[in-house]
């Protein structure tokens, strides 16, 4: 082998290795969540009371995770659908926590985000965005 065809062959070698490092960097990126927890205002289109034992969706997505409690609590509260349909799920014990979340009100609430990057399943089930209280102690959305 010549040392031109040599030389040839290790920049095409560095071309790919880079093509293949800066394509894989946004799928990276996707859930890299510095501000977790950060306080955000949404715009409430429409709000539902949802129980994870018995929410079809959640039956059906979240598999065998949906037995567990913790699955169970983190899907019971208010389905919270906000200005352009980004669904959020807002996790609480109360017996209409949608009264927080009236038509077409601005709420200030915590953000928490799950990577969701391999689809609809378990804490993907709606998105893996989770809403709390500015007050409240947090939603750990990896468990």
């Amino acid at each position: 082998m010549s040392s031109a065809n040599f030389f040839l062959r290790m920049a095409l070698v560095t071309v790919v290795a880079i093509s293949i490092s800066s394509a894989l960097s946004p799928a990276s990126a996707d859930c890299f969540y510095p501000n977790d927890g950060k306080v955000i205002g949404i715009r409430v289109e429409s709000c539902e009371v949802i129980n994870g034992q018995t929410n079809k969706d959640v039956l059906e997505y979240a598999g065998a995770l949906q037995k567990t409690q913790t699955i169970q609590k983190l899907y019971t509260g208010a389905l919270v659908t906000a200005e352009g349909g980004v669904r959020w799920m807002y996790p609480s014990a109360e017996t209409n926590p949608c009264q927080k979340f009236a038509k077409s009100a601005q709420v200030k609430m915590r953000a928490y985000l799950t990577c969701c990057d391999t689809g609809r399943w378990g804490k993907c089930v709606f998105g893996g965005r989770w809403l709390g209280d500015v007050d409240a102690k947090p939603v750990n959305a990896e468990q």
